[in-house]
């Protein structure tokens, strides 16, 4: 992978995609895997980029049915995922299927085309796999499944794992800040139109860029908006271009229409259990939804529709639940609150104005000890757990939950999204976007409601209390009405050009070349939110795109497809060489991972990206310590898969330790790096050489490593007076006959390792010693006739900071020629960089 500066005529692409979101990086990745070598294009910059949202800002006729386009989409690496609550949920059957109550319902494709591309999609989106049923044991009810399940992706924020593996993947080239503002299209004599290049401003030149093929998928009203744009401005010499004005493009704009307008009274509060978050045995957390039968949805000309228990409204202080109203208090700060939920649930939680935020601080006066405990738990599940938990419901013993509902619109060609006059900083036309509903969409809803209330009472199982009386019903759905985060139609795919923009197979009409990735290809909206069916359609066409008939091969626990290895491929890093150390048979890779700056990536998502990333690019030993985020990055470590351990060396250390209470816990090393700059003792190391402290570390660190032994055992920054030398020597010994480790050692500062080599050599197996380039700390080791090992410390050298890294690190590796180098990066995109350096490669 390369992040590009610019582009030059000698890169040559078969596959060029616009847009960083799901859909763009699983295609991205998956036409790499079957060869193709491929261009990504990103608005924004390599994080999440606000900065750029500006861009995006629409006229919308009425506010209140659609969400402003600054919070409904995201630049940046990972685009949507930003905003996305990370629901995978698949579209069922009758959603493919033609419905007479439905204009226009019949898709183009067979769910059976679909199908084979649902686990790569599971894959990408991080949800484990593709099982979205399982039986209840709820009774049965005639109209009414509760078999069918939703899962949720571990870790819905898809920049540092999905965006990590596009960055470290060979073949793979990304250019940030580049926004496509127009595509050279060419009239052919045959009367078609070819697709030559696309017009890009990147920072602030002007650009072509070429490939074989084209991808929009950079979100479905952007991608709307580019192609009325093109439309637009070729109406003379291109008048039927896209259906021509005013035909399917831009038009049936959908999204859902969901709310609440009543609560689940469940007869037996304890059957809650069954409609809860739970834990499969992939480790994904999925929940049961109460769903239509397709008999009932046709008998009564139904739409889709689903159904879901949830706490009571945050906003509504009249719970009294100290919990919900400190939650509500944190989502209704906007800075705060985003970071916390997609903006689209938050806003729904924290309902309209008048807040009443005296009434709600009362409710956590009340028990606040109560909100603290559960806050506290919802925070670890939500945001320092490996599996990220989707939400949390308080269980109450009157079994009673607010009803969700959410469903499908009808598509209605008068919803709509046009052009408007005015200009964003490019020069591009903004949108006019007029987003309606029907009275059908909310007459269906409240007939839905009305099929599961009939289906719990003779079952036994409970009842709906609603709200309002009948009367006020279908208002109440209406007044809730609004989406604008599941952007779906505007490019509708049809076999028949008149009717829709693109094909079967996501090809523009008309326009060879030119393809479109998106939700807003959907023919109709389903109950299901967009993205997993999105991503697994993008999937498909990046297969065919790149000639896929070739099937991947089984996919490794920590990558999601193998690389290729077909001679298209000029910039594939060869394994990294692996040496084996001076004085033992431990063989490790040329460059060593190094995981004292571990702690700094916040999410455990982060961590282990960067690592696998490490692994793949050819690492194969990484050094640690029980200090290192006091032991984060062990703990980091040890949740690498079985696989990953096995096939990889561990360093720890003993000696140096986390200052006393410290935790490996994100909050708290923050708060004692932050407040150890005024109170020493908070971030200080607690120097202890005691054996009975090294004897309970090293099985903290095996714990935390999820191993039977390490490898190497360091003596951190030794104190030559404070160790007992024939003690330890004895004990490193017995660590070695007992199999809990392989060697030991001496690591640290120069001045520490000579003097533990002139008065205690016998603990000094290993050397791993601080070196550089202008002072040459490692010579002392030829003093003693010792090899140099393992060393580091070339990057922080304050004598060569104007040398470029590259060239640094390729004469540290001249330098330390028998042994190897400790390097350590928080940056995906170093990784692969790291691993390519001239000298590394394995024969």
């Amino acid at each position: 992978m390369a992040i590009l500066s610019g582009l030059t005529a000698d890169h040559c692409y078969d596959l060029c995609i616009v847009g960083t979101g799901p859909v763009g990086l699983s295609m991205a990745l998956e036409a790499r895997a079957r060869g193709a070598r491929v261009l990504l294009l990103e608005s924004g910059k390599s994080e999440r980029d606000d900065t750029g949202q500006e861009h995006a800002r629409a006229h919308i006729t009425d506010a209140h049915r659609h969400a402003p386009m600054e919070i409904a989409t995201q630049r940046g690496l990972g685009g949507g995922s930003w905003l996305w609550g990370g629901r995978c949920v698949p579209f069922e059957p009758i959603d493919f299927a033609p419905r007479d109550f439905v204009p226009g319902s019949e898709w183009p494709i067979a769910l059976d085309e679909l199908l084979p591309w649902y686990p790569a999609a599971a894959q990408f989106l991080d949800c484990s796999k593709a099982l979205f049923r399982s039986p209840s044991d709820w009774p049965a009810m005639p109209d009414i499944e509760l078999s069918q399940l939703e899962r949720w992706s571990q870790q819905p924020k898809l920049a540092p794992k999905l965006g990590g593996w596009a960055l470290a993947t060979p073949g793979i080239d990304i250019l940030f800040d580049a926004t496509v503002t127009g595509l050279d299209l060419i009239p052919q004599a045959d009367g078609g139109i070819h697709l030559r290049g696309l017009q890009v401003r990147h920072v602030d030149q002007a650009i072509e860029v070429h490939a074989g093929d084209y991808v929009l998928a950079c979100g479905g009203l952007e991608t709307t908006r580019l192609l009325l744009a093109e439309q637009a401005r070729r109406t003379q010499d291109m008048p039927g271009l896209f259906g021509g004005r005013g035909g399917p493009l831009g038009g049936y704009y959908m999204g859902h229409i969901f709310g609440s307008i009543g609560s689940l009274v469940l007869t037996k509060p304890k059957s809650f259990t069954a409609l809860d978050f739970s834990l499969d045995p992939t480790g994904t957390y999925v929940r049961r939804r109460f769903t239509l039968t397709e008999r009932v949805q046709r008998e009564r000309q139904l739409l889709n529709t689903s159904f879901f228990a949830d706490n009571p409204p945050f906003y509504d202080e009249r719970h009294c639940n100290p919990t919900l109203s400190l939650v509500f208090l944190a989502l209704s700060v906007p800075l705060l609150g985003r970071r916390l939920l997609s903006e689209a649930i938050r806003l729904k939680h924290i309902g309209p104005p008048p807040y009443r935020y005296g009434a709600h601080v009362l409710n956590v006066l009340r028990r606040p000890w109560r909100a603290v405990a559960d806050v506290f738990n919802i925070l670890h599940l939500r945001y320092l757990s490996p599996t990220r938990k989707p939400g949390f419901v308080l269980r109450n013993e009157g079994g009673t939950y607010a009803l969700n509902y959410h469903a499908e619109q009808l598509p209605n060609p008068d919803s709509r999204v046009t052009l408007t006059k005015q200009q964003d900083a490019y020069g591009r036309p903004r949108l006019h976007i007029d987003f309606r509903y029907l009275p059908a969409d909310a007459e269906s809803v409240l007939q839905a409601h009305e099929v599961l209330d009939q289906n719990l009472r003779a079952a036994g199982m409970g009842h709906i209390t609603y709200h309002r009386p009948p009367e006020q019903r279908l208002d109440h759905i209406l007044e809730q009405a609004s989406d604008g985060f599941h952007q779906t139609g505007t490019t509708r795919m049809s076999a028949d050009p008149r009717a829709g923009v693109v094909d079967r197979d996501g090809a523009v009409h008309g326009v060879a070349h030119l393809h479109v990735a998106s939700s807003s290809n959907f023919p109709t909206t389903g109950e299901a939110n967009p993205t997993f069916l999105a991503v697994a359609m993008g999937v498909r066409q990046a297969a065919r795109l790149a000639g896929g008939a070739q099937e991947r091969s089984a996919i490794p626990s920590f990558y999601p497809f193998p690389l290729p290895t077909s001679g298209q491929d000029n910039t594939h890093i060869p394994p990294m060489k692996k040496i084996t150390i001076p004085g033992t048979d431990l063989a490790v890779s040329r460059f060593s991972f190094g995981t004292a700056s571990l702690h700094h990536l916040f999410k455990q998502e982060q961590r282990l990206a960067l690592l696998r990333a490490a692994i793949d690019a050819g690492f194969t030993h990484f050094d640690t310590s029980p200090y290192y985020g006091f032991g984060l990055a062990e703990q980091s470590l040890g949740q690498l898969s079985a696989s990953e351990l096995q096939g990889i060396t561990i360093a720890t250390k003993v000696g140096l330790y986390g200052p006393p209470g410290s935790s490996p816990q994100v909050p708290d090393i923050l708060l004692r790096k932050v407040a150890g700059k005024f109170i020493k003792s908070l971030n200080q190391p607690v120097v202890d050489w005691s054996l009975a402290r090294a004897r309970a570390s090293l099985e903290q660190s095996l714990r935390r490593l999820r191993r039977g032994h390490i490898d190497i055992l360091y003596l951190h920054e030794p104190v030559p007076e404070l160790i007992a030398s024939d003690e330890w020597q004895r004990w490193l010994e017995s660590l070695v006959l007992a199999g809990k480790i392989r060697y030991w050692g001496i690591a640290g500062e120069a001045a520490a390792i000579a003097a533990m080599l002139e008065q205690s050599p016998g603990l000094a197996q290993l050397v791993q010693v601080r070196d550089s380039l202008s002072l040459h700390q490692a010579d002392l080791l030829q003093a003693h006739q010792r090899p140099l090992q393992f060393t580091y410390g070339y990057m922080a050298d304050a004598a060569t900071r104007a040398v470029p890294a590259p060239v640094k690190l390729t004469q540290a590796l001249a330098r330390n020629a028998s042994g190897s180098i400790i390097v350590s990066t928080r940056k995906l995109e170093r990784v692969p960089q790291l691993a390519s350096l001239p000298g590394l490669a394995g024969e």
